[in-house]
């Protein structure tokens, strides 16, 4: 495991991870995992972990696993950006595996082909994850780190997860909604005292993806409360600001803008509203703001009152 520190950008799924994490990626400093921890899940280690729990599941193996991962989706995926540490050998190594293993992939090859990627002592390890923001307190404990927590708010977060939903895009028959044992899971782990399973059941999806998104981000913020390596960042001004909040995430973790990181931002905020579900070249701000008119107003209404209850809607308080 690395003894260097990492950078850590964590945050609930549909809440702008990806872009930031590919902002980070076109650094050319940078060594970027791709969530890891959702291409090799282990389920023994809660989803919400205190941080003075951290020795008592087996964390500290799977960090191991994690940061040592040479899977495609977690080394390889795309778009590539040059590095610094990587000779003109190695990157054109790195290219033609990794567009071999994707292509033997498509044509249900068995995957003996893996992208190589040459590790470094001079690269600065960046983890994007959308499964372990309740966990990030505790795996600072373990590993140096600067953490930033990616907030997006509950109406964006909650429009892309049921358009994701509806369109069959995530794994699993099961809507998040109505997946019990997941919420009993964020209760307990929680203690949260104010919903019980009998009264989410009488919720509406949305009122229940809200809850969801209060405990998740609320549990983060109470853990890492008082962290100065830690930063709270609110997805919708990097869209608002792409290149100033980049340059003082950047800066936070100890990192530069370079001409190829600003070059990738110029090119991802020019996209259309015909970009991908998944993809990272899109209007932001446009993006950001959808919900307004694919959720109705009583739906924003009953998203609003959930999400006021808790402290992460408080950076909400005038953007409904």
């Amino acid at each position: 495991m690395t003894s260097k520190h990492c950078i850590l950008l964590f945050g609930m799924p549909r809440s702008g991870t990806t872009w930031l994490g590919k902002l980070f990626d076109a650094q050319r400093q940078t060594y970027y995992l791709h969530e890891p921890d959702s291409v090799q899940p282990n389920i023994a280690i809660p989803l919400l972990l205190k941080a003075d729990e951290a020795t008592q599941y087996p964390l500290q193996s799977q960090l191991e696993l994690w940061f040592t991962s040479k899977a495609e989706k977690v080394i390889a995926s795309r778009p590539f950006f040059a590095k610094d540490y990587l000779n003109p050998v190695s990157w054109l190594l790195f290219l033609g595996s990794a567009y071999a293993t994707k292509i033997a992939g498509r044509l249900g090859v068995p995957r003996f082909i893996k992208p190589l990627r040459l590790q470094s002592a001079q690269q600065q390890i960046v983890w994007k994850s959308i499964e372990s923001l309740g966990r990030m307190a505790a795996i600072k404990q373990l590993v140096p780190a600067r953490s930033i927590h990616i907030l997006r708010h509950p109406c964006g977060h909650i429009a892309s997860t049921l358009k994701g939903q509806d369109a069959g895009l995530f794994d699993g028959g099961l809507p998040i909604w109505e997946d019990w044992d997941l919420y009993t899971k964020l209760l307990q782990q929680s203690g949260e005292q104010r919903f019980s399973l009998d009264s989410l059941k009488q919720m509406s999806k949305e009122e229940r993806l809200a809850v969801r998104w209060g405990i998740i981000n609320d549990f983060a913020l109470a853990q890492c409360a008082g962290d100065s390596s830690n930063m709270v960042l609110v997805y919708e001004n990097l869209c608002k600001n792409p290149q100033q909040v980049l340059q003082q995430c950047l800066a936070f973790c100890g990192l530069k803008a370079d001409q190829q990181c600003l070059q990738y931002l110029a090119q991802s905020v020019h996209g259309s509203d015909n970009s991908a579900y998944y993809s990272t070249t899109k209007d932001p701000l446009k993006s950001a703001y959808k919900w307004r008119k694919q959720l109705p107003d009583d739906v924003q209404l009953r998203i609003k009152n959930i999400a006021q209850q808790f402290n992460a809607g408080h950076y909400y308080r005038d953007d409904f």
